[in-house]
């Protein structure tokens, strides 16, 4: 599986088939064209992609857009500005998850191949899952001039191939700083404020349920 690539003027290489475009399919499989093996991406691949990728998305010229018109809303006001960023991510991309929407794992850049829309993917879709959300929120946040990061949940399962570390990714939220302190930010439920953990985001009270964003 092709785990290192190398670049030649801005472009990406499969350092294994020297293949700019390696075949990405769905269920979190990269096949490599060399080897025409599939291996089972695991969580900790996926997670270290997750972690990184905002930083880039940042530098999008419609992120760096949206987030102009963010911020002249805003004005030098953060807490403003936080919240506004997080009303995009959570209400202008519905949740639903990767699984009844293509029928598996599905992220922008890392299971499909890697295009230059990769940052938007989800506001350009108006749907998508948690990790999504949390991308452009965070993407938001740093074009804007705050510090975010996405923050993983893990549940300790067996050790597999695919869990390689006894952990498994279940749920991605984010987190924001202001003022030197950091605010949780939940996004797939519609009442969840800035500083909110999700745990804390109030339930309807007709179903005693969470309502999805």
């Amino acid at each position: 599986m092709p785990e290192e690539w190398y670049y030649i003027d801005g472009v990406r290489y499969c350092i294994i088939c020297s293949s700019r475009r390696c075949k990405r399919q769905k269920y979190g499989y990269i096949e490599c064209n060399a080897t025409a093996n599939r291996v089972p991406m695991n969580d900790e691949q996926k997670w270290q992609y997750l972690s990184e990728i905002p930083a880039s998305d940042a530098e999008h010229i419609r992120i760096k857009h949206l987030s102009q018109l963010l911020r002249m809303a805003a004005g030098d006001n953060n807490i403003r500005y936080a919240q506004l960023c997080m009303t995009v991510a959570r209400d202008w991309i519905r949740q639903t998850s990767d699984v009844n929407r293509t029928g598996g794992e599905d992220i922008a850049g890392l299971t499909r191949a890697p295009t230059t829309d990769d940052a938007i993917d989800a506001l350009n879709r108006g749907e998508d899952d948690c990790d999504a959300k949390a991308r452009l929120f965070v993407a938001l946040c740093l074009a804007g001039g705050l510090q975010a990061a996405m923050v993983p949940k893990w549940n300790m399962v067996p050790v597999t191939e695919l869990s390689p570390n006894g952990r498994t990714l279940t749920h991605v939220s984010a987190k924001v700083q202001i003022n030197s302190k950091w605010h949780p930010v939940e996004l797939t439920l519609s009442r969840a404020r800035l500083g909110e953990p999700g745990e804390q985001v109030p339930k309807e009270i007709d179903t005693k349920r969470w309502r999805l964003s």
